[in-house]
C-alpha cells in the first residue's frame, strides 16, 4: 500500500524541482541569458528618461538652479547608459553635444528659453530609448508632412512671393526636424535624419536662390519631391529595419515549465489520495487463502 503513496510523492518532488528550475532559470537567465541585465538596463534608462524630463521642466519654468542640478544628474546617467550598448553611438554623441550646449547656456546665464529646445531634443531621445515602439518623436511624421504640404502650397501660389512664403514655411519644418534629430539618431542611427536635414537645407538654398534670381523653379520642384521622400523614409526606418537593442523583450511563455507544473499538481493529488486511503486501511485487505 505504501508504494501507492511513495511513487506519486517522489514524482511530485521531482516535478516540483523541475518546475522551479524552469521558472527560475527563465527568470534569472531568460532565453538569451541576460534578463537580469536587461532589467537593470531598463531601470537605468527609466532613470535617464526621468532626469531628462526634469531637465526640460527646469528649462520650461526658467529654473536655472534646478537646471544645473538635473544636468549633472543626467550627465552621470548618460555615461552609464551609453556604455551599456543601448542606442546608436552617433545618437549618444549628439546627446553629449546637446548637453554641452545646455551647460554653456547655463554658464552664460541664459534664461530657460535659451536651452529649452536642447532640453526638448534630449527628452525625446531618452523617450525613444525607453519606449522605442511608441516613441513620441514618431508622432512627428504627420506634423512634418503637414509642414511639407504648407511649403508646397506656398511655393505653388500664383503670386510672385511664392519663394518667400515657401521659405517662411520651411522654418517650421526645419525646427521640427531639428527637434527630433537626437531621437531619430539614438534609435536608428544618423543616416536617415542627416539625409532629411541635408535635403531641407538644400531646398532652403534653392528658395533663397529664387528670391535672388539665381535658381529655376524646376530645381525647387524636384528638391521638394525629394524632401518628401526623405521624410517618409525617415519614419519608415522604424517599420522596415530592426531597431537597436534597447530593452530586451519580455521572456516568452515556457511550455516545459507549464507541463512540469501541471504534472506536480497531478502527482500531489495522487499522493494525497493514496495517503487518505492508507489512513483508512493501513494494512490493506488481504485475500483469503
Amino acid at each position: 500500500m505504501k508504494i501507492r503513496i511513495m511513487i506519486p510523492f517522489v514524482l511530485c518532488i521531482v516535478m516540483t524541482i523541475g518546475s522551479a528550475s524552469a521558472v527560475w532559470g527563465n527568470t534569472l537567465f531568460g532565453p538569451s541569458g541576460n534578463s537580469l541585465i536587461a532589467g537593470s538596463e531598463a531601470r537605468m534608462l527609466a532613470s535617464l528618461d526621468e532626469a531628462a524630463a526634469s531637465l526640460y521642466e527646469a528649462a520650461y519654468t526658467n529654473n536655472r538652479q534646478a537646471g544645473f542640478l538635473k544636468l549633472q544628474q543626467f550627465n552621470q546617467l548618460t555615461k552609464q547608459a551609453s556604455a551599456s550598448g543601448s542606442g546608436s553611438q552617433a545618437g549618444w554623441e549628439a546627446i553629449n553635444e546637446a548637453v554641452a550646449q545646455i551647460e554653456q547656456a547655463l554658464v552664460r546665464g541664459e534664461p530657460g528659453s535659451g536651452w529649452l529646445m536642447a532640453a526638448s531634443r534630449i527628452e525625446l531621445s531618452t523617450d525613444a530609448l525607453v519606449r522605442p515602439e511608441h516613441a513620441l518623436w514618431l508622432q512627428y511624421e504627420s506634423v512634418l508632412l503637414h509642414d511639407w504640404t504648407r511649403v508646397q502650397q506656398s511655393w505653388k501660389r500664383s503670386t510672385d512671393d511664392g519663394a518667400l512664403a515657401a521659405s517662411a514655411a520651411m522654418d517650421s519644418l526645419n525646427e521640427h526636424l531639428i527637434r527630433i534629430e537626437l531621437a531619430a539618431s539614438i534609435q536608428y542611427g544618423d543616416t536617415a535624419i542627416n539625409e532629411a536635414l541635408i535635403r531641407a537645407h538644400y531646398t532652403d538654398l534653392l528658395l533663397d536662390g529664387i528670391m535672388d534670381g539665381g535658381s529655376n523653379g524646376e530645381r525647387v520642384n524636384k528638391s521638394l519631391d525629394a524632401l518628401r521622400d526623405k521624410l517618409v523614409q525617415l519614419f519608415d526606418e522604424g517599420r522596415e529595419t530592426a531597431v537597436l537593442p534597447v530593452v530586451a523583450p519580455a521572456v516568452s511563455t515556457n511550455p516545459i515549465s507549464w507541463a512540469l507544473f501541471l504534472g506536480t499538481i497531478i502527482c500531489a493529488v495522487l499522493t494525497y489520495s493514496g495517503w487518505r486511503k492508507y489512513q483508512r486501511s493501513p494494512y490493506g485487505i488481504k485475500p483469503l487463502k
